[in-house]
Order: C-alpha cells, then structure tokens, then sequence
C-alpha cells in the first residue's frame, strides 16, 4: 500500500502551509487569548479561506472533491496551525446541503453561501445524551408541511454564530430524524460555553422551542431528490453522480446509517487533528532542544531527550498513517469504515495528548508559559478525546465491531 502523497497532493500542502503561514497564523494568539469568535469575526476569517477555493458551494466542492485526500491534507494542517479555525470551518459542513435544499431556500441563501459568509453546525449531543445518543430527548413531531421541534442540544461547535442547523432528533414514531433547520426561517436560541481549548471557536447551547420547520428540509429526502434525477433541476447544472458513486457515499449509505456515516468522517478527520496537532508539538520541540542550553550543551544531546523526540515522533506517525487509512476506507464505503474510523480518533487523539504533554515537560518552564505555544498545543489536545465519541467509547464501538453484535457493552 502506497502512503506517499502523489506530486498535486504535495503541492498542495506546500501552497496551503504558505497560505497559513502568511493569513492565518499571525491572528492565532490574539484571539486565542480574547475567546470566541463573534459572527462578525467568524464570517472574515470564513472568507479568507474562500480566497484559496476552500468553502461549500459547488464550485468548491467540485474542485476539492477532486481528490478526498486532498481535503484531508488541509484538515491536518488547518489543525496544525489553529484548530480553532478548523472548528469553524470542518463543522460548517452542513451548509453543503443548501445545494439540494427546497428553492426558496436555495435562492436565498445562495449568494452567502458562494462567498463563504454561511455558518453551518452539527448538532447531536443533548445535556441527558452525550455517549449515549440514543437517550436525545429532542423531538421533531411532523404537522402537516413543516415539523415542530423543540428540544436542546449542548456543546455544539459553532452553534452561537450559525446560520443552519443539522439538527438529530426523534420523529413522531421513535425515528431518527435529520433535518437542515434555516435560523432565518425556523429561528432557534442560542448561548456561549467556555472551555479549555479551542478557545477561539464558538461552542454552545441551542434552544428549539416550537421550532417550525418545512418537511423538505429533512435530509433524507433531499439526498433522495438529487439521486432521483432530480438534481439537474436543484443544483441548474446537474450532480456529479459518477463522481458521488466513486465517493462511496452511496455504498456507504447502503451499510450505515446517516449517523454513522457522518461520524466515519468526523473520526477519521479527528484523528488527522490529533496528528496535526502532534506534528505542531513535535516540530516546536525539535527547535527548542536543538537551541535550549543546559549544562553547558544543547538539551538535544541528552539521551532522555532524544527519547522523548523518538517517542513523540512514533506516536505522531502512527496517528498519520492510520487516520489516512480510516477516511480511505470511509471513501470507498468500506464496512470497515466504522471500526476504523473509531480506532484513528481514540488511537490518535489520546496520542496527540501524550505528545504534547512530552512537549511541555522538554520545554521545561517555558512549556508552561503562554508566550510559548505548547502549553495552547496541549489545551487544544486535550479537546480531541471528548467531541464525537470519548476515547472510551472508540474502545467500545472497536470491541463491538470485532467481537459482533452479540457483544454490544454499552446495550
């Protein structure tokens, strides 16, 4: 099995690490420092990646989902740099659907969406359903042509600035639901959480109160419009089907359900963000024992050190390699996927954790200043092993896939 990025997939790392390095690294500590992103502020950093073709329309889809791996690659060095930033924009992915949404939809929230100024969100997790999301207590009750959800969901990224909700509840009859739920036209509350890392990313609570929302923004049903042959009339130029075909998307959906299609990419992404992170950890390690002196010498000579590098580096290439691995199988609709995908986040997530831990303890004193990064490098570490699935439960759905059904420990 070929690892290497072939030479456009280089390139393309090298062009965007210039792109960060340039755009988006010098806004990192200040607003780190000052907390969340306000609307204002998400929507310009929103179109600065807009300027290097990176956002939800269909021009940008199109040339990004040329290559999936390609978007992986983004995604590990967007984290590398500020995943604050990668927040923001990753779980905006709901905003992809506003292609396939109902007309009246789509004719307005177009021109936001092709200049990359709509902010989208993920919500799932409840304050009485975190691991287990069976317990969601939310409701989306059909009435006629719309239906009425009320419910709260918790620790949703980008929930304070979003312009849409994917929003998970249970239908009428017991049912997992998932529908795209328009603020302007459905309008929902909203409040800020703080928290450890990220602390530039918006997370918070959203509030459905009699929430009405139209039928047709039920997910399901405009997936089944675009593959119906009805996709010409949605997107005025037609879909890809080919290209959704060699995705795996539609295997995918033939193996698992939305839920667990989502959370295949989510993991798999995630693990690429722990070894974003790590990489970020490594390298700002390897500078400063190369110059931190000590004893008279550089604290590179000494063997512990070297050690910690050593260490550090097998983590953060493990976490690489079986992260690329997960997302392939998630693109070819690998059954697999799932198992994999759960194995890439608690493996490289906990990893990132450990690296930069060791990060920080061969910083010394300085390691635990915030005019050095890592102490930011840890916090942000430390975030990856809750969201999408604690560490603990990626051991459980891995137990559950390789043992089998029978052997369910969270039934």
């Amino acid at each position: 099995m070929d690892f290497e990025f072939d030479e456009n997939q280089r390139m393309l790392r090298e062009s965007f690490r210039e792109f960060l390095d340039k755009e988006i690294g010098p806004l990192v500590d200040a607003q780190e420092k000052k907390g969340p992103m306000t609307k204002e502020e998400a929507i310009s950093l929103m179109r600065r990646f807009r300027k290097v073709g990176i956002g939800f329309d269909l021009e940008s889809m199109r040339e990004m989902g040329s290559d999936p791996l390609g978007i992986a690659i983004l995604v590990e060095e967007l984290f590398r740099v500020w995943p604050s930033a990668a927040g923001l924009l990753g779980l905006s992915f709901p905003t992809a659907l506003v292609n396939f949404a109902p007309v009246e939809m789509r004719e307005r929230l177009m021109p936001k969406l092709e200049a990359n100024e709509l902010i989208g969100c993920y919500a799932i997790t409840e304050p009485e359903a975190g691991s287990d999301n069976r317990a969601m207590r939310t409701t989306a009750v059909l009435d006629g042509d719309h239906y009425t959800v009320n419910g709260t969901k918790t620790w949703i990224t980008n929930g304070p600035v979003s312009d849409l909700c994917l929003l998970v509840a249970n239908d009428q009859n017991g049912q997992r639901i998932f529908l795209l739920v328009d603020k302007e036209e459905s309008p929902y509350e909203t409040s800020e959480l703080h928290k450890l890392g990220w602390r530039a990313g918006p997370t918070g609570e959203i509030f459905f109160s009699d929430c009405r929302v139209p039928k047709g923004n039920n997910m399901m049903e405009m997936v089944s419009s675009m593959l119906s042959g009805r996709g010409a009339e949605v997107t005025g130029d037609g879909v890809d089907m080919a290209g959704l075909a060699k995705s795996g998307f539609m295997s995918m959906l033939g193996r698992m359900s939305p839920e667990n299609i989502i959370f295949a990419f989510l993991r798999s992404g995630m693990g690429l963000a722990g070894s974003g992170i790590a990489q970020a950890a490594l390298d700002a390690s390897i500078k400063f024992a190369q110059e931190r002196m000590q004893f008279g010498r550089p604290i590179g000579k000494f063997q512990l050190i070297q050690e910690m590098l050593y260490n550090m580096k097998a983590l953060t290439v493990t976490s690489r390699l079986l992260s690329y691995q997960a997302l392939q199988m998630a693109i070819n609709g690998n059954p697999e996927a799932r198992l994999m995908s759960s194995l890439a986040k608690g493996y490289a997530c906990d990893a990132a954790v450990k690296v930069t831990y060791d990060g920080i303890q061969l910083h010394g004193g300085m390691g635990l200043s915030d005019e050095y990064p890592l102490e930011r490098y840890f916090r942000d570490a430390r975030m990856l092993t809750i969201p999408d699935g604690t560490s603990e439960i990626q051991k459980l759905v891995v137990g559950r896939e390789l043992l089998g059904s029978g052997f369910t420990a969270y039934a």
